[in-house]
């Protein structure tokens, strides 16, 4: 039954009749007891009436109380049946389970409905014996636990929820991909419309496939682009697979007779969208331009250096007619706004790079009066210096020493470096930095420590040289000016150079270039006569490949006597003179060049991805020609590095069958 509590009307409401009937006494009864016995009893009234409120409001705040303990013990018990933290009661003295709720029951119920109550029962006895660590697995699954020994209650919970937080930054940061098929256009080119249909068909269910399998969303752009979005939880799980994906891809679209491969560019980071997209797009362009094939990931951060996988084929990256033209006046237009050209090539300048030089030189020269080919008089082989003897006395280019160049820089000037785009392979690396503008054209795949100031890049990882890129250029200018006899002979020898001879990475374009060239009046005497080796240089040839030992059945490494130094252009003869010899897929010359640094030349055919092994040492280059220098190290131990290196590689790539 509800208690009647005073409401504070009812309590002003009774004083007034009170002193109404006070006062009607004082004016009826004469008498003073009756008067005193009147004010009497209406105080004995009021205290009665103080103190049943007390103990009505007493009472009340006890019923209260009662409830409020009622609701948080329903609550209490409402929160163990359903919150993740398994409560066990357990008697004491034989550790059975007297009681548990549902969350316990869930994470112990065995495969039979049963609750497992002997695991249990092992699970207390070990913890009150101090044997075991906060922590207990059951099913894979990690639990943190606590037992209370005075009350006989067993706690525990999710070990993961304690770390989701930390765990959340770190794995669940967004990842922006671009996926590109490689040799989509070349392909589809001359197909009927069944055949692309036929294609396209196979590319979106391959790429759906894959998505599905990963629950990544993505989007196709065009038929051979697609964009995905995931978190950084699936990007780890693809890399520590190391993108088999790639391979799959590749063999499905050889059994389809397809020459067809993926490329992918892929960022992640904290925020900025935006940013991590636009970095995912360099990074697809620079998985383009180091030949395809392969994936590289960098993080939305200037200061992280990027992963790669894949390129374990040879690049068969098309070359568009319309981007070479399109170059070409980028080329032009930005050399018109400048006073000086200065045209470099690499350190220990070979063929190729000479004759590129000299190709880039003729051509701004067809647009502007000062411009340079800068070299080292003090660092050339016998070829280079022949060919520098037979440039000189031509008298159509313009050759200047570093010396010469570096007084000559203004801040209107340009750098334009050609087959290499490494600042730490450029001819001189304080002539470099008085400019503020480089141009690259290169056939090398890109790497890093690429200029930063590089204003036009034009990389082409699927040319055979850079002298062949240049050649392209010149052909479509079509100036007045012609290239004289031993310009076009300097140019050819490049690419004979890195073709060997036209046996190697050659495309009907090496050949359309070629046989501008050869219009042109290249001489095939001349370029015999500089490219000729002599005596001395054929021996050192041979010193360096009688110190050859076989890591593999297919694969040689080469070693030059330890006192002597060679030149950069002798390891590489050797590489590719042992590369000539019958079952070899892969060679590798070593030899000191100077007191204190040591070169690496390596060669492969198809199989084995040279370029891979030397960019872990530092280097880089093509699929199956690379090189590196490492600077201020032992010999012997510089070996070990080298073949420790071939050996992990192939081993993680499974190249060689």
């Amino acid at each position: 039954m509800k208690r009647f509590r005073f409401e504070t009307i009812h309590l002003i409401m009774m004083g007034l009749i009170l002193f109404g009937l006070l006062a009607l006494c004082v004016r009826i009864m004469q008498s003073e007891m009756l008067i005193l016995l009147a004010i009497f009893l209406v105080l004995l009234f009021v205290v009665a009436l103080l103190w049943y409120q007390k103990e009505v409001y007493e009472l009340s705040e006890l019923d209260h109380i009662e409830k409020l303990n009622e609701q948080t013990e329903n609550n209490l018990k409402t929160l163990l049946d359903k919150m993740p933290v398994g409560v066990i009661q357990f008697d004491l003295e034989t550790n059975e389970v007297e009681w548990y709720n549902p969350y316990a029951e869930l994470i112990f119920t065995n495969e039979n409905g049963l609750l497992d109550e002997h695991l249990i029962q092992d699970i207390i006895i070990e913890k009150r014996k101090g044997n075991i660590s906060q922590t207990f697995e059951v099913s894979s699954n990690r639990y943190t636990s606590y037992i209370d020994e005075s009350s006989g209650v067993f706690y525990f919970f999710d070990a993961f929820i304690g770390n989701r937080q930390s765990i959340d930054s770190s794995m669940l940061r967004p990842v922006i991909g671009i996926i590109s098929i490689d040799n989509y256009d070349d392909i589809t080119d001359n197909l009927t419309d069944a055949d692309v249909s036929k294609i396209n068909s196979f590319v979106a269910n391959f790429i759906a496939e894959f998505m599905e399998s990963r629950h990544i969303f993505y989007r196709r752009v065009n038929m051979d682009r697609y964009y995905f979005f995931t978190d950084y939880h699936i990007l780890k799980d693809l890399m520590d697979d190391k993108f088999a994906v790639l391979e799959v891809f590749r063999k499905e679209a050889q059994e389809q007779q397809l020459r067809l491969t993926l490329s992918m560019g892929i960022s992640f980071g904290q925020k900025n969208h935006n940013e991590v997209g636009s970095v995912a797009l360099e990074n697809l362009n620079i998985a383009l331009v180091r030949g395809g094939d392969q994936v590289v990931i960098r993080e939305n951060d200037d200061s992280k250096t990027p992963i790669y996988f894949g390129g374990g084929s040879v690049s068969t990256i098309k070359r568009s007619r319309t981007r070479t033209r399109a170059m070409m006046t980028a080329i032009s237009d930005r050399i018109k706004t400048v006073e000086n050209i200065f045209v470099v090539g690499h350190r220990k300048l070979d063929m190729d790079a000479l004759g590129s030089a000299v190709g880039m030189q003729f051509f701004a020269s067809n647009i502007i009066e000062n411009s340079f080919v800068v070299y080292d008089p003090t660092d050339m082989g016998a070829d280079i210096e022949r060919a520098v003897e037979r440039l000189q006395a031509d008298g159509k280019t313009r050759l200047i020493s570093v010396s010469q160049a570096m007084r000559l820089v203004t801040d209107q000037s340009l750098l334009v470096m050609v087959d290499h785009s490494k600042v730490s392979l450029t001819l001189s690396r304080e002539f470099y930095k008085m400019f503020h503008d480089v141009i690259i054209v290169d056939h090398h795949r890109r790497d890093d420590d690429f200029p930063e100031n590089a204003l036009l890049t034009f990389i082409e990882s699927g040319a055979s040289s850079a002298a062949e890129l240049v050649t392209e250029l010149i052909q479509f200018q079509n100036a007045k000016k012609r290239l004289s006899k031993i310009q076009a002979s300097i140019l050819m020898a490049g690419i004979m150079l890195d073709t060997k001879n036209f046996s190697t990475r050659v495309t009907s374009r090496t050949f359309d270039v070629a046989s501008y060239l050869r219009n042109r009046g290249s001489d095939s005497v001349e370029i015999q006569q500089i490219s000729a080796t002599d005596f001395d240089e054929y021996k050192k040839i041979n010193e360096i490949i009688l110190g050859g030992e076989r890591l593999a059945d297919n694969i040689i490494v080469a070693t030059g006597p330890k006192d002597q130094q060679y030149s950069n252009v002798i390891a590489s003869k050797a590489a590719d003179t042992m590369l000539s010899m019958a079952g070899i897929e892969a060679s590798f010359a070593m030899v000191k060049s100077s007191q204190d640094k040591i070169v690496i030349s390596a060669r492969s055919r198809s199989k084995i991805n040279v370029q891979r092994i030397m960019e872990k040492l530092g280097g880089g280059g093509h699929f199956n020609l690379a090189a590196c220098q490492i600077e201020n190290k032992d010999f012997d131990s510089v070996k070990e590095l080298l073949i420790e290196t071939i050996t992990n590689t192939i081993n993680e790539t499974n190249e060689v069958e």
